[in-house]
């Protein structure tokens, strides 16, 4: 719960598909209606809403300010067992994962906009879009996934979606319905046994992306931007991989409009 008017974030795997969403308290066997406000099936985020007014919203922490050996608590309803809370540390940070497949065998990359913290704390299912807390009771992450080859939470390693992305999809559903994400036009790769030397022939730098192909009427072919160039800052911040572009780039109110 991140508003006291009754706005809730949990995953879009939760929701996806489902004709008919409830929303049940600790302590209070009212089953709430829910509407789907808006989805992001690129970091599984959903912001739903209920038709209550007097709550109490989960604090929301600051993501950026966790360390591996931190203590967090994940919250759900793991195996239908509700309001069960569970204990461990932040095992590793801005962790991207392989998309788990049937069986739960990890098999293929997933998208450049999930980087989960990393946690032993068990994560079931039924955990799904539960909140992940600090020692503090602050919310800092959004349960989301396990890796476990049987299902279960037998190999102690589950992912949350950090806080701080999760507000910025939050709040960019609430104001346009979907999250908005920006985007120069431009494609690249990070062959690790090409790219380095092209960077030094085309750019005489170490670090920075390649610029493979620039799309036809996109922001960075009116910008000037040509094939071959190469990008190694943006407004002043320095672009060490195509990772760090495409962070950059999606946040970019402006660029999303």
């Amino acid at each position: 719960m991140v508003d006291k008017n009754g706005y809730i974030m949990t995953n879009n795997h939760v929701v996806d598909k489902a004709t008919k969403i409830t929303v049940k308290f600790t302590n209070d066997d009212t089953e709430y209606p829910a509407k789907v406000i808006g989805t992001d099936s690129e970091t599984d985020l959903a912001v739903i809403h209920i038709d209550r007014h007097d709550l109490v919203p989960a604090k929301i922490g600051n993501s950026d300010s966790m360390q591996v050996g931190d203590w967090t608590m994940a919250i759900g309803s793991p195996l239908g067992f509700e309001a069960t809370v569970t204990a461990g540390i932040v095992s590793a940070l801005s962790r991207d994962v392989p998309e788990p497949t049937e069986g739960g065998a990890p098999r293929r990359t997933r998208n450049s906009f999930q980087h989960f913290i990393q946690t032993d704390a068990a994560i079931n299912p039924g955990n799904s879009g539960g909140p992940l807390v600090d020692i503090n009771g602050e919310v800092i992450g959004i349960n989301t996934m396990i890796a476990s080859e049987s299902g279960g939470y037998q190999s102690g390693i589950g992912f949350a979606l950090p806080s701080n992305t999760a507000v910025k999809v939050y709040n960019s559903i609430i104001r346009e319905g979907k999250m908005m994400r920006g985007s120069i036009g431009i494609s690249f790769s990070e062959d690790p046994s090409q790219t380095p030397a092209l960077l030094d022939v085309y750019g005489g730098v170490k670090q920075g992306v390649f610029v493979n192909e620039v799309v036809k009427s996109g922001p960075a072919e009116k910008a000037g931007m040509q094939q071959k160039d190469v990008i190694v800052t943006i407004n002043g911040k320095i672009i060490q991989k195509g990772q760090d572009l495409i962070d950059m780039v999606a946040d970019s109110p402006s660029a999303a409009r």
